[in-house]
């Protein structure tokens, strides 16, 4: 077990932050703001992110299980237990809302076209389409609420209990 992540993974760590950001903050907003055919265009961008998204996601987890990194001693117990529960949350919510995504575009009222080339709409159906749309803004509602407790937790190990804590990520 290392101490330390690899650069590789530092790397990951940043662009996924960046982009999932975008995407719960800004891209999700767009697609629900637009129309038509607008709306086709962003959410073509969308999705397309969004496989982007899952496919560096399951490489930072290929490249943890490699390199596996001890929690930090100068933390409690409990806060060790919670950031590794957090952090496997992050993964399969990831995943989750990627999937849920997927699966409400392929019911949704107009083609859903990944990268603009894959459609992957079967056909309109009004009661999966928003069985997945709920799945989706839940679990997009729940990685804020982590992400916001994954910031603040490294805010105060770094500020109150003056951790080198963001040390490890940079």
């Amino acid at each position: 077990m290392s101490t330390s992540y690899t650069r590789g993974q530092k790397i990951l760590h940043w662009l996924l932050a960046v982009m999932l950001l975008f995407w719960l903050f800004v891209s999700g907003n767009l697609v629900e703001a637009a129309e038509g055919e607008e709306k086709g265009m962003i959410l073509m961008f969308h999705s397309g992110g969004a496989i982007v998204i899952l496919g560096l996601m399951l490489w930072r987890l290929r490249m943890r299980l490699r390199n596996t990194v001890a929690p930090m001693a100068e933390l409690k117990v409990w806060e060790q237990t919670w950031s590794v529960r957090l952090h496997w949350a992050f993964y399969g919510l990831v995943c989750l809302m990627v999937l849920s995504g997927i699966l409400q575009g392929m019911f949704f009222e107009q083609d859903v076209r990944v990268f603009g080339v894959v459609n992957i709409t079967l056909g309109h159906n009004e009661g999966l389409m928003t069985l997945f749309h709920n799945i989706h803004g839940l679990t997009a509602n729940l990685l804020k609420a982590g992400i916001a407790l994954h910031i603040l937790a490294a805010l105060k190990h770094q500020l109150v209990d003056r951790i080198a804590f963001l040390k490890r990520m940079t």
